[in-house]
């Protein structure tokens, strides 16, 4: 092979590679600035923005060795290369080989992050990871979604009505209809209405409610059914107006 075909080709090679990666970061960061922006306006997706910060995270990272690799082999084709001995083929061949993978590597990843469907994608993977992390212990088939979600309403009911008992003067009912149960959550903490313990349970329903509802999953978890109307049962007894208030020790 002529060597200044092999000195040019790996030469630009080796730029456009790194040009390509270069405009693909400038792209995710732009995507990234748009799903934290979604993110900001609607706190359910908190735990979705999280999974997807994960997931792009490692594959950036993989796909920044691989790209440093390319350019790498193509440099050191370049600098091999001399007029009176080309450079080995099977180095010509393995460096045209990574050049060709950065850029499909690059392709995918873009693809994967205009993807309309990501956020459905990265419910259904964490939902996955969570089941896997439980393991088998609960054998029961799953419940329609639909029984959680009228549960998890009502449970938002509750939490709102012992928000309104807290602070019945300050209450703004515009906030109150439209608050999530983490926010529900946060401002009965603070108003020392409910403990840690319960906080904690609350904020792990909120996150399962919102992979369960970005995923676009039919079926529930029987046993987050059954949370649910434990949380409901312990909500009832904070509100009943025997019940002493619930205070954090100091």
């Amino acid at each position: 092979m002529n060597t200044d075909y092999i000195y040019w080709t790996f030469t630009a090679a080796a730029q456009c590679v790194s040009t390509f990666v270069a405009l693909l970061l400038t792209g995710y960061a732009l995507v990234l600035s748009q799903i934290e922006a979604a993110r900001e306006n609607d706190d359910s997706l908190q735990e979705i923005h999280a999974a997807l910060r994960k997931s792009y995270h490692a594959r950036l990272t993989g796909l920044a060795w691989l790209t440093a690799l390319a350019v790498g082999l193509s440099l050191l084709v370049v600098w091999i290369n001399r007029s009176n001995e080309p450079t080995p083929g099977p180095l010509l061949w393995l460096a045209g080989a990574m050049d060709g993978v950065a850029m499909v590597a690059g392709l995918a990843f873009v693809v994967a992050i205009i993807d309309p469907d990501k956020y459905q994608k990265a419910a259904e993977r964490a939902l996955e990871a969570r089941a896997g992390a439980a393991g088998a212990a609960d054998e029961r088939p799953g419940v329609p979604a639909a029984e959680f979600f009228r549960a998890f309403r009502r449970l938002e009911r509750q939490l709102r009505e012992l928000l309104r008992r807290q602070d019945s003067d300050n209450a703004d009912e515009t906030a109150l209809r439209g608050a999530s149960l983490r926010r529900l959550a946060d401002a009965l903490l603070q108003a020392e209405a409910i403990g840690d313990e319960l906080y904690a349970d609350l904020s792990e329903l909120a996150r399962y409610r919102n992979l369960l509802f970005h995923g676009d999953i039919k079926l529930s978890d029987a046993t987050m059914i059954e949370r649910v109307r434990a949380l409901q049962a312990r909500v009832r007894s904070l509100a009943a107006p025997s019940a002493p208030r619930r205070l954090d020790p100091l």
